[in-house]
């Protein structure tokens, strides 16, 4: 029989005739060849998936799928597309054996919330042999440990390779060539960073506080909006920018993307489309243009070593002081998530490229692959779509992982209402803004980060794809191990075939933990913001779960130091046994030059200062501060029975009371500074790392802040578990 199916659009109602099926009386079901299936499926089989239930893509509709419980819990995704033909491959996957289904079908344009509908297939059982565990499968063609190896399993792990990267998407562009280090910006000891925005509609309320918080932050920012109307502020960091639609066509119809994929359309056409996706009621839709800033904004990006896309329901701390010169000149692309998802993609909160033509115009064609829940086919091609395909968090970092892109993933400087939640505890959610800089209060009790178990957590993973349930099975770039559902304290650096796991440092103040930048997202309708103040400071009521920003009369009290002080300290105990030679000279000065310390102390055992090889301690005396003295009965000369009196052990455990009484840095000296310790100190304690395959800390190389309270039990620790031997108390008990 012939089905004709009845599709209720905003003109009115439309009758659209669909290809012969056979006889159903469900308006979703499924086919084996051309036959019905009946009420049960084998687990790898090919069926399709018909629907009675479309409109057609001149409309600008497109539709979508779902795999369901009986309960109606998301368990698959149903490849979508926008073509009218209500006819869906798909291939029942393993993971579904014995599980009784329902798939769901969708129509319709959510992001206006006027065209939708759904419709439900009867259930089915999908049998197989389900007694494999196919959550535990390895991926295919990835090399090292499986899905299923257990942590105790693995010990040291390098980075991860990302073989299931290349094989996973086909860039249809000739144009995709691998980055060079010619086209870096040529003056990297100058860096500058433009953020922009466009806005579709009306300006938000919480743009003020966008505006008022982000001159002081460090970017430029650049906001086009298509409403025209009065900006809330004028700054020469913050530009508002009247862009109407037809400028929005003209410009989107220069850029390669646009030519690569519709060249075959008029220009009129185009506006026209442009027109309708981009129109004030459908805001979500400037999502997808944020890959396309860098080639729409070349011309106001000129000047500017990196650009970059960020949102308006942000508030703005110090973000210069979290993009280092480091940062900025050694990655291709930057990236700062929320942490409220566990993967790795291109943040729509915060995401910087660098400023050359490769980086500005990433994405020139299509990225093919094999479709899911907003589209299907090139994704390019739904950039002329109402649907908000994600192209920024969900299609971005393929378009910069295919060009061999040196990305870096940080999870730990924005902040959102979960994660101050879990800072504040059961304390008074307080945050603060003075000095430009954004402080979350009470937070004594940091998050707990075990970096080496994440890291074989990662591992575990292995290139896992089905975390970023929001776009479904396949679309993550990789999946990533949380802690409480948040991904703070690790950062990610993804350079070639390889992933790579790094601690993300928080910045530790005296009163809590600082912040580049806060995420209102779903707190932006609950949120009131006081303006013109030096210093805010914000409250989360918990029972309405409403926020409050008000102007303080004092600050915060913070002193916005590090924890750690910026004391280093050497420690000599030899009475000039052993020589002071030119690599303890090497030491000093190094550690000068590289920490560049606010004071660089040699305590010296009885005062007795190195008389061998003198002209090297003189020229070192250059680099110390003070020579600070000590005496022999500050250290016992006996423990445990056993004789103390060994010019090492006495130095053992000396610098830990050093440490618990000044606070600061504590390095031997044969250790040569290589680099500045700014990031490591904004940590309370910081203890390296002893070579093999234990977990070994040394007291070689330690930093602590003053008077920390893991100092004295420390101490008593080693004082218990000394023997006489090397190393015992000094390495097994830290």
């Amino acid at each position: 029989m012939r089905r004709v199916s009845a599709i209720w659009s905003l003109a009115g109602l439309a009758l659209v005739a669909c290809d012969s099926v056979p006889d159903s009386p469900e308006q979703v079901w499924l086919e084996r060849g051309t036959v019905l299936a009946a009420e049960e499926l084998e687990v790898d089989e090919h069926v399709t998936v018909r629907w009675s239930h479309f409109v057609g893509s001149d409309k600008g509709w497109y539709s979508w799928g779902y795999v369901r419980d009986r309960s109606g819990n998301f368990l698959d995704s149903i490849t979508g597309n926008t073509k009218a033909t209500g006819i869906f491959p798909w291939q029942v996957p393993a993971r579904l054996c014995g599980k009784k289904i329902q798939v769901e079908m969708c129509s319709g344009s959510p992001p206006r919330k006027t065209k939708h509908a759904c419709h439900r297939s009867k259930g089915f059982l999908v049998k197989g042999d389900c007694s494999e565990d196919f959550s535990s499968r390895s991926v295919e063609g990835v090399e090292g440990t499986t899905a299923t190896t257990t942590l105790a399993e693995v010990r040291e792990l390098g980075p991860l390779p990302l073989h299931s990267r290349s094989r996973r998407w086909t860039a249809a562009s000739a144009s995709q060539t691998r980055v060079t280090n010619t086209e870096r910006p040529s003056d990297a000891s100058v860096t500058s960073v433009a953020l922009v925005v466009v806005w579709l509609g009306r300006l938000p309320t919480f743009v003020s506080a966008f505006a008022e918080t982000a001159r002081g932050s460090g970017p430029t920012f650049f906001i086009f909006h298509t409403h025209d109307e009065e900006p809330p502020v004028h700054s020469d960091r913050v530009h508002f920018e009247h862009l109407t639609l037809k400028s929005l066509a003209t410009r989107l119809w220069k850029t390669d993307v646009m030519q690569n994929v519709f060249s075959t359309m008029s220009f009129e056409s185009f506006e026209d489309r442009v027109a309708e996706c981009y129109a004030d009621d459908n805001p979500a839709k400037g999502n997808d243009l944020k890959p396309l800033y860098g080639a729409l904004f070349q011309e106001e990006l000129r000047n500017y070593t990196h650009w970059g896309w960020t949102d308006l329901d942000m508030i703005w701390g110090r973000l210069d002081l979290f993009l280092t010169k480091d940062l900025l000149t050694k990655y291709d692309v930057i990236s700062f998530p929320d942490g409220a998802r566990p993967a790795l993609y291109l943040s729509g909160q915060l995401t910087l490229f660098q400023n050359t033509p490769l980086w500005r115009h990433f994405v020139d064609g299509c990225l093919e692959g094999p479709g899911h829940v907003n589209y299907g086919g090139c994704y390019a091609e739904g950039l002329l779509s109402e649907a908000n395909l994600f192209f920024d968090e969900k299609l971005a970092i393929w378009f910069a992982a295919l060009r061999h892109a040196r990305i870096w993933v940080d999870f730990s400087p924005l902040l959102i209402e979960p994660r101050w939640s879990r800072l504040s505890g059961r304390g008074v959610q307080k945050l603060s803004r003075e000095q430009g800089r954004l402080l979350v209060h009470g937070s004594q009790s940091l998050p707990f980060v075990d970096v080496e178990r994440r890291n074989m957590e990662v591992h575990k993973l292995q290139n896992s794809s089905d975390c970023y349930t929001e776009f479904g099975l396949g679309w993550s770039f990789a999946c990533v191990p949380t802690e409480g559902n948040d991904a703070f304290g690790i950062a990610y650096e993804i350079a070639g075939q390889r992933l790579l796991l790094s601690p993300s440092l928080p910045r530790l103040v005296d009163g809590g933990v600082e912040f580049a930048a806060w995420h209102l997202h779903r707190s932006k309708q609950r949120f009131h913001w006081e303006s013109q103040c030096q210093t805010v400071t914000c409250h989360r009521e918990r029972q309405s779960a409403n926020i409050s920003c008000e102007c303080s009369s004092t600050g915060s009290g913070a002193s916005w130091n590090r924890p750690i002080p910026n004391i280093v300290h050497f420690v000599l105990t030899d009475r000039d046994t052993r020589f002071f030679d030119w690599p303890c000279y090497a030491a000093i000065r190094s550690a000068w030059e590289k920490l560049q310390p606010e004071q660089l102390l040699v305590h010296v055992l009885d005062g007795v200062e190195p008389g061998t090889f003198d002209d090297w301690w003189q020229a070192a005396r250059a680099f110390i501060t003070a020579v600070v003295p000590f005496s022999r009965s500050s250290v016992p000369s006996s423990l445990n029975g056993l004789r103390l009196s060994h010019p090492a052990f006495i130095a053992d455990f000396r610098r830990i009371q050093i440490l618990h009484d000044w606070g600061g840095i504590y390095m031997d000296t044969d250790a040569l500074s290589l680099r500045e310790f700014e990031d490591l100190r904004g940590w309370r304690a910081v203890l390296a790392r002893q070579g093999g395959v234990e977990l070994r800390a040394t007291v070689g190389l330690m930093m602590f802040e003053k008077h920390s309270p893991l100092l004295l039990p420390l101490l008593d620790r080693m004082r218990k578990a000394y023997t006489g031997s090397w190393g015992v108390h000094a390495g097994q008990e830290t």
